[in-house]
């Protein structure tokens, strides 16, 4: 599925809406088994990318993630999400707003889904950015009562705050009552978030240091110091796929 094209970034107003898009529509690309037809699957994983993804390689980050999964015993359809990411580096601020506006997005998605295949089971896997993008989904579909929607949801190196995921913080309370389980990968050694994240956002990631606070009961943080670096999280063999997959 795709919100390519659905925000535009104006050097004075931001990031902004184009013309003939909502705040929840979105569009599919090729087959998706069980929507719209056919048999569904038991569950299906989404993957969503992170920043600087350009639409010819969003294809490639999603099979990666199926191609490391598959290896490790996960079977189920990976269906990508891909959305306006392909931003320049002066512009982390509304990219990083961009990632957030995309989350009810997502979530329309899977209610959508799930309408027509009821008791589905949905896992949701965002590498950095796509933290974003997760965490607004879980805090959306909350905010909508969609409480037993999501069985997982896993974050790679995700270029969220670290404090964001506690309770009392802006999704500790939603990934509480939302998601079934959450796993967050991390590195202390993950270059671009100690560096790129801390000067944009003057905060530490939880991609770099795990949870900042009381975790909900059903987080959990997983230190992947191993990992060679942020963009390898879902690469086979140098990834932390594995434990990733174990989880589930």
């Amino acid at each position: 599925m795709t919100t390519r094209g659905h925000f535009d970034i104006h050097w004075w107003h931001g990031d902004q809406l184009t013309d003939g898009h909502t705040a929840t529509d979105y569009s599919t690309v090729g087959d998706i088994p069980g929507f719209g037809g056919g048999t569904a699957p038991d569950e299906i994983m989404v993957s969503v990318h992170g920043w600087r993804n350009a639409p010819e390689d969003a294809p490639d980050h999603f099979a990666t993630v199926e191609h490391s999964l598959n290896q490790n015993g996960y079977d189920a359809p990976v269906v990508g999400f891909s959305w306006d990411s392909d931003t320049s580096t002066d512009n982390w601020w509304p990219t990083t707003d961009i990632a957030e506006r995309n989350g009810p997005k997502l979530a329309n998605f899977l209610t959508d889904y799930a309408a027509q295949n009821p008791g589905i089971t949905f896992r949701l896997i965002g590498h950095s950015l796509g933290a974003r993008v997760v965490t607004e989904c879980v805090k959306t579909l909350n905010s909508w009562g969609y409480y037993d929607l999501l069985a997982s949801a896993t974050l790679l190196g995700g270029a969220a705050d670290n404090d964001a995921v506690a309770l009392g913080g802006e999704y500790g309370d939603d990934i509480s009552a939302a998601v079934g389980q959450f796993d967050n990968f991390w590195k202390a050694g993950d270059d671009v978030l100690n560096w790129a994240y801390s000067t944009g956002e003057f905060d530490s990631a939880v991609g770099e240091d795990g949870c900042e606070g009381t975790p909900p009961g059903n987080y959990q943080d997983h230190n992947v110091d191993y990992v060679p670096d942020h963009f390898s999280y879902h690469e086979p063999g140098d990834g932390c796929m594995p434990e990733v997959a174990a989880q589930f």
